[in-house]
């Protein structure tokens, strides 16, 4: 909440701020609040202590009840009588704290003197006390500026940044080195075989300024210094490093002043010497602006001038005075809310004390708000080492933020540079022409096929010569492009010493790299790579899969086995519901076909082999002459028709697809497919990053796989160089396959037809541009290479070296016929199969039928059964003739097996009952009524057997059906009975 308050508070100033002495204050309470300034010190500080204790006045909200009267006294510098009688007088006159000078030798006699009378002495200069020293008993001084162990290690956060390792230091005085005491305690971390050198100067001044000073460093060819002195000499020592020649193109300045933004910096601005430093300070925000103004207004009206001047700005110290005079405030307020404060007169002579000042001291280093110096919290030391800074650079039109440092995050880099289609107005590579080595590989460089003699940049052409094409474009820089000497990426060949392009960037003979370079952890440790230009990993490089034979059993493709079990088991399902249903509903049943009039039996087609037939009918969409009359079987049948509808459509789509789909064999899908099995061996290039990705590496297959590439197949699997390990993928025909960058097999696969990648990526790294460690050129390449991401630049000459340029499709334009092969024997072989197979079965059963028939009537007629086999063949064999005789009975008494008048009754014929169901011709049947005309019925007992059946077969259309008499014979008269046995005589004698 005090957070909060404080934050609206800030905001209440800038809106009700006016010139000191204006009305409106309110009566209460008064104590005195006293500074000590240095007789020559900034006019700006009593200015800011003046219009910070006039704020806190206005506004009731900080200190309520209470009205601060400022009391400001004067002393020369290191004059400690002076400042003693100052401050003694200060206290008889009741003051309740001390703003003290930035004098080092006046400032410590004074907080001295407060502490034995137990006053808050609220310091102005930068606090150079060891943390040890600090929150001690006895200890009154309040500080805020930042701890100097802490902004040491912003400083030293930026050394690693831009990887400087030989530093030449210039300081003012003992004082200012203590903030250098991280960089100092970082030598003593430097490992031996590390590059890490430090040289030490003093600022001295004499009669030729610091200019000696300033030459020993020009000729000893240092580039990278750090200038520690604070803001008033700063500005002479730039212009003198700026007459010996030390502001020039290469030189590289850390300022630790945190009031570098105040000086004056224009003259230094196209040197082509990148300047450095933090500030606090944000002088954009408009709370700060508003009281810069205010501040400014009032030295005017003191001064008596009328022209406000637009560039003044708001240093450090101005801040922190400002910020301190509201800290007080505040922690008066909380301790005024506990207990009563009143202020009492004091002496030097340290009897009495005031006995607020240690709660009051220990209240303002609780405080916490966000002052104009940021957010202010201070430790259990009361030391400031929680705050946030903002990290600039020179450019061309002002210091520009370039990053951020706070204790949490620590340093942060980030430009913001202004998108405005004309970068090469705001950084350092415009205009300027730089060394870029390359390797030859295509399709990153590679040499011009041309007629003519080419010379320059001209020669070259591929992917990294696009990119630095449209990075200059972007950044307005020239270029010169040129092969790397030794034809090496870069390796570290002893301590220190790099061959190859990276080699060429760290001796200055190139200022950027940019190729297929990995970026590893070894190699970055020497040079500064960027953001990555391109992503990529290892990966397999094979040949393409080949067709696999068809599959007998094909034409199953379609759907899987549970699909083909279900739909087994619901044809069961089904034939067994159609034939209990028709079964169960009554309007199956219907007359027999013979044209009998007014029958006296129903019969049902539906037998179990009838469902069988039907519902497999329908299954193959051929129909069955067998049709359903009742309701509830038609409802049946229709569910059956719409399920096999669906299921024979889809098994024929997908059918035409598995038939003309190219089924592809791959003996390998990824690297664990390659380590467990040995047909196919496998290799990467002798002593390179890829190798050593599976040397260093400590998962198991990788392990496995390094183990084979080093073993007894070392000399015939580990190849020299890509080009070999590619064409031995090709000869080998599948029995070989090579580990290598997946960028360059997606190159490979774009021309040789005969190359695939197999797998994803085994590992995740990059290619970016290597540049010198210490310059500036990172950050902006960073930025320009994610313009030409989101513009889709990248993607493009990705396109255009890839699919292109240089063969770029071939394989494409190779397999896009369009057309659908036709299918062979091979592709339907299964269905022949099925078939023969079927017509296999089915001779079976004929067999089978042959001989139970055979035998069967042999046995009725008497004769033997292999003779009635032989005159069977006999008659088959003939292949001619479609009737054939009926045998009947010898005089034993046999019959013939084909028809049969015995009195049972298949089980789908019923005898009529007594009910009043009607025929379908509409008379009445004998359910109702007795039928007109008798019913002639054979007995058993009547004629001969050769009689009845030539007697059936005349007059029967379904010869050879078992008939249930149609009335029982005692029912029928002797008449009629005589007269039916004098037909059959007469018709038998006819026959």
């Amino acid at each position: 909440m005090d957070h909060k308050i404080a934050l609206l508070a800030l905001v209440a100033w800038a809106l009700a701020l006016g010139p000191p002495g204006s009305e409106g204050q309110v009566a209460g309470r008064t104590m005195t609040i006293s500074a000590i300034f240095d007789d020559d010190g900034d006019k700006f500080l009593e200015l800011a202590f003046k219009h910070a204790v006039d704020t806190v006045n206005r506004n009731r909200d900080i200190l309520p009840g209470v009205e601060l009267k400022p009391v400001i006294e004067k002393v020369r510098p290191d004059d400690t009588f002076a400042a003693e009688q100052k401050t003694c007088m200060l206290l008889e006159k009741s003051t309740v704290a001390i703003f003290g000078p930035r004098s080092k030798a006046n400032s410590e006699h004074i907080r001295s003197i407060t502490d034995s009378v137990e006053v808050p002495y609220i310091e102005t200069r930068w606090n150079y006390r060891p943390q040890a020293s600090m929150g001690s008993g006895g200890d009154y001084a309040f500080n805020l500026h930042p701890d100097i162990t802490t902004l040491g290690s912003a400083y030293l956060d930026i050394l690693n940044e831009y990887s400087w390792k030989t530093i030449t230091i210039l300081y003012q005085d003992g004082d200012s080195m203590m903030t250098l005491k991280e960089i100092f305690a970082h030598t003593a971390t430097v490992a031996p075989e590390q590059e890490f050198r430090l040289v030490v100067k003093q600022l001295i001044y004499n009669d030729n300024g610091y200019r000696d000073v300033l030459k020993e460093v020009f000729l000893s060819e240092s580039n990278f210094i750090i200038l520690d002195c604070e803001k008033y000499i700063l500005e002479e020592v730039l212009q003198q490093c700026q007459q010996v020649g030390l502001i020039s193109q290469g030189y590289y300045f850390l300022l630790t002043s945190l009031d570098a933004h105040t000086v004056d910096l224009d003259n230094y601005k196209h040197g082509g010497t990148n300047f450095t430093a933090f500030r606090m300070i944000d002088i954009n925000k408009p709370e700060i602006q508003n009281v810069i103004y205010n501040i400014v207004t009032s030295a005017l009206l003191e001064s008596g001038r009328n022209e406000i001047p637009q560039d003044a700005k708001l240093d450090t110290a101005t801040a922190l005075i400002f910020d301190s005079v509201h800290a007080f405030a505040m922690a008066l307020n909380e301790l005024s809310a506990v207990q009563q404060v009143v202020p009492r007169p004091l002496d030097c002579s340290g009897t009495n004390s005031w006995p607020h000042g240690n709660s009051l001291i220990n209240y303002m280093k609780m405080v916490e708000f966000v002052g104009l110096s940021g957010p202010i919290k201070l430790d259990q030391n009361g030391m400031r080492t929680e705050f946030a800074m903002t990290l600039q650079e020179l450019q061309i039109q002002e210091l520009a933020k370039i990053g951020t440092w706070n204790t949490l995050d620590r340093l942060v880099m980030g430009r913001e540079v202004k998108d405005d289609g004309n970068m090469g107005d705001v950084h350092p590579m415009a205009n300027k022409t730089f060394i870029i080595t390359a390797v030859l590989n295509p399709p990153f460089t590679m040499l011009v096929e041309s007629e003519e003699k080419l010379s320059g940049n001209a020669r070259f052409e591929g992917f990294t010569v696009d990119l630095a094409t449209e990075l200059s474009k972007l950044l307005h820089f020239n270029f010169t492009f040129k092969l790397v000497d030794d034809g090496n990426y870069g390796s570290e060949v002893s301590p220190g010493n790099w061959n190859g392009m990276i080699g060429e960037v760290l001796d200055g003979r190139a200022d950027f790299a940019i190729a297929d370079i990995s970026i590893t952890s070894k190699r970055a440790s020497a040079v500064r790579f960027t953001m990555p230009w391109m992503n990529l990993g290892i990966s397999i490089l094979y040949v393409q899969p080949r067709p696999a034979p068809p599959s007998m059993l094909a034409f199953l493709d379609p759907f899987t086995t549970d699909v083909y079990v279900y739909t087994i088991l619901v044809f069961v399902f089904v034939t067994l519901i159609i034939y209990v249903l028709a079964r169960f509903s009554p309007n199956q049943w219907e007359e027999p076909p013979n044209c009998i009039r007014e029958p006296e039996e129903y019969e049902n087609q539906y037998t179990l082999l009838n469902s069988f037939w039907f519902v497999m009918g329908a299954l193959m969409q051929q129909g069955s002459d067998v049709a359903p009359i009742a309701l509830c079987v038609r409802f049946a049948a229709g569910m059956w028709f719409f399920f096999a509808l669906i299921m024979i459509s889809s098994y024929t789509a997908n059918l035409a697809a598995f038939l003309t789909v190219e089924t592809l064999q791959r003996p390998i899908e990824s690297a664990e497919d390659l380590a467990n099995q040995n047909e196919i061996k496998y290799g990467a290039v002798k002593g390179g990053s890829t190798a050593g990705f599976f040397a260093n590496s400590n998962v198991d297959t990788y392990a496995r796989i390094h183990e084979f590439m080093s073993g007894v197949h070392k000399a015939e699997v580990m190849m020299n160089g890509n080009p070999e390990g590619v064409d031995k993928v090709e000869e080998s025909d599948g029995k070989y396959a090579f580990f290598m960058e997946s960028s360059i097999i997606t190159y490979l696969i774009e021309r040789r037809c005969k190359l695939a990648q197999v797998g994803g990526l085994l590992d995740n790294k990059g290619y970016g541009i290597v540049t010198r460690p210490g310059t500036p050129y990172k950050d902006l390449l960073d930025n320009a290479i994610l313009k030409l991401m989101e513009g889709g630049v990248l993607h493009k000459l990705r396109v255009k070296w890839w699919k292109q340029k240089r063969g770029g499709g071939a394989c494409e334009a190779k397999g896009g016929g369009g057309g659908v092969s036709p299918l062979g024997l091979d592709n339907v072989a299964g269905v022949f199969v099925v078939t023969i197979l079927g017509c296999a079965i089915a001779s079976v059963f004929a067999i089978i039928e042959f001989l139970v028939g055979t035998r069967q009537s042999a046995k009725d007629i008497g004769r033997p059964w292999v003779e009635e086999m032989s005159k069977e063949l006999k008659f088959i064999l003939k292949c001619h003739g479609n009737t054939k005789e009926v045998e009947v009975a010898s005089e034993t008494g046999s019959h013939s097996s084909h028809l049969s008048l015995e009195p049972e009754s298949p089980p789908y014929i019923r005898k009529k009952a007594e009910s009043t169901y009607k025929l379908r011709n509409g008379l009445d049947s004998g359910y109702g009524m007795a039928p007109k005309t008798p019913v002639s019925v054979v007995s058993p007992s009547i004629g001969s057997h050769h009689t009845n059946s030539l007697h059936s077969n005349l007059t029967d259309p379904y010869a050879g059906k078992e008939l249930r008499p149609r009335a029982e014979p005692e029912d029928i008269s002797e008449d009629d009975e005589q007269s039916h046995v004098e037909s059959n005589t007469g018709m038998s004698n006819h026959g």
